[in-house]
């Protein structure tokens, strides 16, 4: 399989959880401004779930412009990813339905943590996948990034326990050190 069917395969998939993600979204009471702001909660983790599965779409499709070649590993791995992040609606809802809950925002944290595991395990298969192309290797075998991301999901998971809004919030604020793709990537890219 070419690379290109792969990432055509998650381009399709991240659109369609979005998707889901807002037909989820309730209607307000009342057509109105205030019947708008009741849904305020709501509207609040629909945008935060939105712009973290935007965050994972960019970056993914940052990664593959260094790939070569993908293996039957690297489908899984994708797959395993494409998975974790299926979950997020259901995440969403459950915090929009009992957005005081504990459960609800440890299970949005837990999913992100899952997600960034397979994040790296999608990595690691792409270095083996490609490991005869060196610009990728060099983009891609140590990433601190991927490692600091996963402390501070699990650091956000246990700061929950105290603080139970600090889930969905701690997760949105460590997705935002991936607003800038891999930095090695852009360097890997100017030598090609």
């Amino acid at each position: 399989m070419k690379k290109n069917r792969l990432e055509a395969f998650t381009d399709a998939l991240i659109p369609i959880i979005m998707t889901v993600l807002v037909l989820e979204l309730g209607m307000p009471k009342s057509y109105s401004w205030q019947g708008l702001w009741d849904l305020r909660r709501e509207l609040f983790a629909y945008a935060i779930s939105f712009f973290l599965l935007a965050i994972v779409w960019g970056n993914h499709h940052h990664m593959f412009q260094v790939v070569k070649q993908i293996d039957g590993m690297v489908i899984w791995a994708n797959s395993i990813l494409v998975f974790w992040l299926s979950f997020i609606p259901f995440a969403t809802k459950i915090v929009n339905d009992d957005p005081d809950s504990l459960f609800g925002s440890q299970l949005y944290t837990i999913i992100f943590i899952l997600m960034n595991l397979s994040w790296n395990f999608l990595r690691i298969s792409l270095v083996r996948a490609n490991k005869n192309s060196p610009v990728l290797v060099k983009a891609l075998k140590r990433e601190p990034k991927s490692i600091y991301t996963l402390a501070a999901f699990v650091i956000v998971f246990f700061v929950s326990f105290a603080w139970h809004q600090f889930g969905m919030i701690g997760t949105f604020i460590v997705m935002m050190l991936w607003i800038v793709p891999y930095q090695r990537v852009e360097k890997s890219l100017k030598n090609l």
